[in-house]
């Protein structure tokens, strides 16, 4: 999951502030500390500086495999190092989102399962109820995003946390206080609790991203910031991966205490991470009398209009409503063609969170090992694109880009075909390798393509506008996925998962497919060497 929490995601769910621009030679540079980092997502651009750098020093080749590697580890070790001598404030900030990160990822893994096996409804309800929540992150991040410069950003971010530790609790300790008072079921005083808490929580997201990242960059400089940003993301994605570890012993021991499968207790064990989150903040932040390196007179707000202003043509200020709609970003046919139709090979982050879980629990009988420890292999796709993601970034770094969007769909897309094949160790554990290798071959090099699609002015607005799609991806998927699940792999009753695999890869397939298409109309570097030589 490049769950942008989810996601993944990139698992992993969002909103990219990453800051581009064009350098001297006019080739894209993306900076890539985020402000904002997506939430279930991982979605990080590549930069040009960035790929300079992946090539060997002396012939300008693309790096073999083996240097790849090693270079990859030299420059973990170095992050490593520099954050350790980052200051405590940098580490506090960690602590807390690797905590938070944990907290979102393990209850994502359960949700499905205990709104249909506790709380009584229907596979397709929730499925909805788990799309509902993601989908108001991301809008809680697009309304509210500005209110953490208002309040101020450590404000803002406690604040965020103990809204967040609320949602919880109320959340993990709904079952145990209300239990079956007013009956199961949709419109039962059980789901309305829940639903309202998860609400509340995905709200609480609006401040919490921003406020985090902007804490952030008030305690970091110029040599520090990368580092910074860099951790918040990686210990985002290896929380994911560790909750996938420790929960399936949290959800055995805990099945004895509250006389269910386990589910219940293991949101209650989530929502207590969520204390000691808060004791990291007040130890580390709230608490600190550091002077920040950048002090935060600048907020991230003002700083994205300062850049928004240097962009912008005087002209622009007095355009006709008309005018200004022809210069939208989705007037461009080949950028609106691009984002949407990634759509279908993004439903396959979409089924992490919302089907997996519940596919590996009612397929995976005869395979114990994965159906009583799913939460571990639903959560293996952050790691893998986590070791992955950076040698392949160095193995392609002069690649064409878009050629390597057609490559990278394809071999994301073509696996699941695999699991048509039967519900094995083999068939599934496959799948998520192949797929994760696939992500990580494309979703760094999607916003890339989309500033290079952009006019030199509007880079911004272009990769602003290139989330939407995973926004309605999420809602897609979540009105189809509880349904697929109902009818091709129902609770107790005759399963047909291939059935449903087959038409999740045909979906998946459209974008690679269509991609490959349109490649001589919509590949713009392409075009643009063409134009040079002619």
């Amino acid at each position: 999951m490049i769950h942008n929490n989810d996601n993944n995601q990139s698992e992993i769910d969002g909103v990219s502030t990453d800051s581009p621009g064009l350098g001297d030679d006019g080739d894209l540079v993306v900076d890539g500390n985020s402000i904002l980092e997506p939430e279930s997502r991982h979605e990080k651009p590549v930069s040009s500086n960035k790929e300079a750098e992946l090539l060997d020093d002396a012939s300008h080749e693309p790096l073999t495999f083996g240097a790849a590697v090693t270079k990859g580890i030299r420059e973990t070790l170095n992050t490593l190092n520099a954050f350790i001598h980052a200051p405590k404030e940098i580490l506090g900030l960690n602590i807390i989102n690797i905590l938070e990160g944990m907290a979102y990822f393990g209850t994502l893994t359960y949700l499905v399962l205990y709104m249909h096996e506790n709380i009584g409804v229907s596979d397709t309800v929730a499925a909805f109820s788990v799309s509902l929540f993601t989908m108001t992150i991301t809008i809680s991040q697009l309304l509210f995003g500005g209110v953490s410069d208002k309040l101020g950003a450590k404000r803002a971010l406690g604040i965020a946390l103990c809204c967040l530790l609320v949602s919880r609790f109320v959340v993990g300790f709904a079952e145990p206080v209300l239990g079956s008072a007013g009956g199961l079921g949709l419109g039962s005083p059980l789901f309305i609790v829940v639903i309202v808490a998860l609400l509340f929580g995905a709200l609480s997201y609006g401040l919490y991203q921003p406020s985090i990242y902007a804490v952030t960059r008030e305690y970091s400089d110029e040599r520090t910031s990368a580092v910074s940003y860099a951790m918040l993301y990686a210990g985002m994605n290896l929380g994911a991966f560790v909750m996938g570890l420790v929960l399936p012993w949290v959800r055995r021991e805990s099945a004895s205490v509250f006389d269910n499968n386990g589910y219940t207790g293991s949101l209650c064990f989530l929502a207590f991470l969520m204390i000691f989150a808060l004791g990291a903040y007040f130890v580390f932040i709230k608490r600190s009398k550091a002077k920040a390196p950048g002090d935060g007179k600048e907020s991230v707000k003002e700083s994205v209009k300062e850049e928004a202003k240097a962009v912008e043509e005087p002209e622009h200020v007095h355009l006709s409503f008309i005018e200004r709609l022809k210069r939208h970003p989705l007037a461009d046919l080949k950028f609106d063609f691009f984002i949407f139709i990634l759509i279908p090979v993004q439903t396959l982050f979409a089924y992490q969170n919302i089907l997996i879980p519940t596919y590996l629990t009612r397929c995976f009988g005869e395979y114990p090992t994965i159906s009583d420890n799913f939460e571990t292999f639903s959560n293996l796709n952050p790691l893998i694109v986590f070791v992955t993601a950076p040698i392949i970034a160095a193995l392609t770094a002069r690649a064409n880009v878009y050629k390597m969007m057609i490559i990278g769909t394809t071999v994301m897309a073509l696996p699941t075909f695999l699991l048509v094949f039967g519900q094995t160790p083999f068939t599934f554990l496959t799948f998520v390798l192949v797929m994760s290798i696939g992500e990580s071959m494309w979703q760094p090099r999607f916003l890339q393509h989309v500033a290079e699609i952009a006019p030199k002015d509007k880079v911004g607005a272009y990769i602003g506008i290139a989330q939407l799609p995973w926004f309605l991806t999420k809602f897609i998927v979540g009105l189809y996925a509880g349904y697929f699940m109902e009818h091709f792999i129902p609770a107790g009753a005759d399963q047909s998962p291939e059935s449903m695999w087959f038409i999740f890869a045909g979906i998946a397939m459209i974008s690679p497919v269509a991609l490959f298409l349109a490649r001589n109309w919509c590949n713009v570097t392409k075009n643009k060497a063409s134009q040079a030589l002619g």
